[in-house]
């Protein structure tokens, strides 16, 4: 938490978070795992079944554990982070049951794995590019968070509030994507090629008609939605600008997104997202918002403003010439 900010009591309270919410991490890589192959066989039901659940229990747990009733003693803070650790073992533990019943693809016998002999070279050659791009990515959040967390307390917590609403629009983009996963990848590992480039070309069209109608219900909510977070009027103000930003990016901010991992990795290309992302992140956002927050000292607001441009920009400027280029397409196949 240090890393992130110099104040001392946001320091204490996260530190307080994170020593229940570490221990729902490896639960959450299964449950991501398990997800991610039925989803992969068409079978979307049971995880959306099983989020649902969890969403549900992970609300009235929150408001139990923090706020207190039942016997059991307010825990502020660190009761959502027991809340999410004990949610996030049920997930996958839903999910095995159900499984378990159902003799479906999570259950397969040990003879089947052991028979994919000289797939995993194939695998990991796919994979390990994925791994590195998702981590690399991810420091890179870390890095930004560090600049904006010494550009004050309140905005900050407007960042917070302002990336809580974003993550709730984004789920919307993440089913777009998976959904665009297994159809793209489909049609590609069965040699249908034009078929997976038809459906790649209707949902790259279908994420800004999806952005326009999301961000507009942004800009009109942002009022009512806000004053549901317990900050400040400064917070708050920082926050609603920054939301009429987001809800006007949207429709593009989310177009990189669908080609790396709705697209190119359908597809079998792994390492462009990985070129991509860490190129921009390192060599052109984390560097700019350095230099406007910390060495120029321009006003957050226009720091938050200007690492979007940028960001975008040099994501499209990668992605949709290699999207045109059709070279993604790049099928992994095996034959038993």
């Amino acid at each position: 938490m240090g890393l992130l900010t110099n104040e001392q009591p946001l320091i204490e309270e996260g530190a307080r978070y994170l020593r229940y919410a570490c221990f729902s991490y490896a639960a959450l890589t299964v449950y991501q795992s398990l997800c991610t192959t039925l989803r992969s066989t068409e079978q979307v039901r049971l995880p959306l079944i099983s989020s649902s659940i969890c969403a549900a229990a992970n609300a009235a747990l929150n408001y139990l554990f923090i706020f207190g009733g039942l016997g059991i003693a307010p825990m502020g803070v660190a009761g959502a982070g027991l809340a999410t650790a004990i949610t996030s073992i049920l997930n996958p533990a839903i999910i095995l049951a159900v499984s378990f019943v159902q003799k479906n693809i999570l259950i397969a016998p040990l003879k089947k794995l052991l028979a994919l002999r000289g797939f995993f070279l194939t695998y990991w050659k796919r994979v390990l590019p994925v791994l590195i791009n998702e981590l690399l990515w991810s420091l890179s959040i870390v890095g930004l968070n560090m600049v904006f967390g010494r550009m004050g307390t309140e905005n900050y917590a407007a960042l917070t509030v302002m990336r809580t609403i974003e993550n709730i629009v984004f789920v919307f983009f993440v089913g777009i994507c998976n959904a665009c996963n297994i159809l793209v990848g489909k049609h590609i590992g069965a040699g249908e090629i034009e078929l997976g480039k038809r459906y790649a070309k209707r949902f790259l069209c279908l994420v800004p008609v999806f952005g326009v109608v999301l961000g507009t219900l942004v800009v009109l909510l942002r009022t009512p939605v806000l004053s549901l977070f317990d900050i400040s009027e400064a917070a708050r103000s920082m926050a609603s600008a920054m939301l009429i930003v987001y809800a006007v990016d949207v429709s593009i901010r989310n177009i990189p997104y669908l080609c790396v991992v709705g697209i190119f990795r359908a597809g079998g290309d792994t390492r462009t997202g990985l070129i991509g992302d860490v190129s921009v992140q390192y060599f052109l956002v984390l560097p700019t918002v350095i230099l406007c927050g910390l060495v120029l000292k321009l006003p957050f607001f226009w720091t938050f403003v200007i690492s979007l441009i940028v960001d975008d920009a040099g994501k499209l400027a990668v992605y949709l010439p290699r999207f045109l280029s059709m070279k993604w397409i790049q099928p992994v196949t095996t034959r038993q």
